[in-house]
């Protein structure tokens, strides 16, 4: 059987999600010796008894895994396995990591990651604050991961799109359902903006509840990091926090109102030792200083400044960066007068630039063009 069907066909198999996958294929070497194992050899594998054995006998006699594999070249869509070049690294890393899914886009998945999850359920604040964060990181060079629910991170997704960024959103269903119905319009934006659709679950599996908080996992060990906007303290959003802490990630949360239920599941995060995010911009500085965020490398002393592509800045990013003159060292008051911009704004567009090398701080807190 070929590798990608075998695969496939694994993951097809009822009863046997990504932790009993990992046994099997720790126990017999492939997907393909699975497949060859009699009965009492399946039931020498931890936590599988008689009746999952038996189970799992008649479906891999059942199973056709080219049905699945038609209907994902319909699409366009492929299927990563762990022994595929294409497999993420970040993933490769977790103990209950998937045997493999679906992937339908381009968007490479290697890349600085962040994820920005919170409440469906969400107040016009928790929608602006995630617009924000999504617009600034994404114009960082960052992908925005998400699971395409509503609210949180409908936003998010949609915040990154507008900005030419990259999104990926890990769905709680088949590669081949849209769920919502509603972002019917968001799933295909995403494929067509350069970004990407994943999930391990079969094709054409329905959007089941129980579903999103196995797909959390894949969310945050995606990611660098992940950014808690808006949940109660029951939400889904604080599974996917508590993973991400156990997974190793950091993990920020965006304070609220106080008397606002959609914030109390943030500030119990800060109160129990989650960084408080205030803005984008520590995001950046936090995976700047952890080296996991050097995506724009100097190449010698034309890296930034005039002489560099600046085809891919914002408005605001070029009108601060025109502010400087040669040798010019200005304060943030000093760039502020010049371009009239928000504060807001001038300190994202300050941050992109220093990220993108096109400027420099010097050690007494001014702003330099790097070739000045």
């Amino acid at each position: 059987m070929e590798k990608t069907a075998a695969y496939i066909k694994l993951s097809m198999l009822p009863e046997v999600g990504a932790a009993t996958a990992r046994r099997l294929l720790d126990k017999f070497g492939s997907p393909e010796a699975v497949f060859e194992a009699d009965k009492s050899a399946l039931m020498s594998v931890d936590k599988i008894g008689e009746k999952t054995a038996d189970t799992i006998m008649q479906a891999r006699e059942e199973i056709d895994p080219s049905v699945p594999m038609e209907k994902m070249r319909k699409i366009g869509a492929e299927f990563i396995h762990l022994e595929s070049p294409k497999y993420p690294e970040r993933l490769k890393q977790l103990d209950d990591k998937p045997t493999g899914f679906f992937k339908l886009g381009k968007a490479p998945l290697d890349r600085p990651s962040v994820a920005i999850v919170g409440s469906r359920r969400c107040s016009a604040y928790g929608l602006s604050a995630a617009r924000r964060f999504a617009m600034c990181l994404a114009r960082a060079g960052i992908t925005i991961i998400s699971g395409l629910a509503r609210g949180i991170d409908t936003a998010a997704h949609e915040a990154a799109l507008e900005v030419k960024g990259t999104t990926v959103a890990v769905l709680g269903c088949g590669i081949d359902v849209v769920y919502p119905p509603e972002n019917a319009g968001l799933y295909k934006r995403i494929v067509e903006g350069g970004g990407a659709l994943i999930s391990e679950f079969p094709m054409s599996s329905h959007a089941d509840r129980q579903n999103f908080p196995i797909r959390n996992r894949i969310i945050s060990g995606l990611s660098s990091a992940v950014v808690v906007i808006e949940s109660d303290l029951r939400g889904g959003s604080m599974i996917t926090a508590r993973v991400a802490g156990e997974q190793g990630r950091d993990v920020f949360a965006v304070p609220g109102r106080i008397d606002s239920p959609y914030s109390r599941g943030c500030h119990a995060l800060i109160r129990d030792g989650v960084r408080l995010a205030s803005s984008p911009e520590d995001i950046i500085d936090d995976l700047a200083f952890s080296g996991q965020l050097e995506l724009f490398p100097s190449n010698g002393d034309n890296a930034g400044g005039k002489t560099a592509d600046t085809s891919n800045l914002s408005a605001d990013e070029i009108r601060v960066l025109q502010s400087f003159s040669d040798g010019d060292e200005l304060s943030m008051d000093d760039i502020l007068y010049k371009t009239s911009l928000p504060v807001f704004s001038c300190m994202s567009a300050l941050t992109i630039l220093e990220i993108k090398k096109f400027l420099k701080k010097t050690p007494s807190g001014l702003w330099i063009r790097r070739n000045a």
